[in-house]
């Protein structure tokens, strides 16, 4: 699916939700002033993937979350990764 493409759904979309139909210009127009009203929502949603931790939220994180299960089970995060993301070695 192109941006076009995209652009044209999004019109049909609001076009049955609201009985009123934009121009692509037009939504590209609202699209940017949402944007630029909502610009710390906006880029707190486009920089969740590819967040970077600081070494104290880690910590913090592993002092909540990270459970010793007893002997016989140290690779068990390892076999979780591996099920989980796949063999990526």
């Amino acid at each position: 699916m192109t941006d076009k493409d995209q652009l044209e759904r999004l019109a049909a979309q609001i076009l049955l939700k609201t009985g009123k139909k934009f121009t692509q210009q037009e939504l590209l127009t609202l699209c940017v002033h949402f944007t630029s009203e909502n610009l710390d929502k906006f880029v707190s949603q486009v920089t969740k993937e590819n967040r970077i931790w600081t070494q104290e939220e880690i910590e913090q994180l592993e002092k909540e979350y990270i459970i010793d299960f007893g002997e016989g089970t140290e690779k068990l995060s390892s076999n979780i990764d591996d099920i989980v993301y796949g063999d990526q070695t």
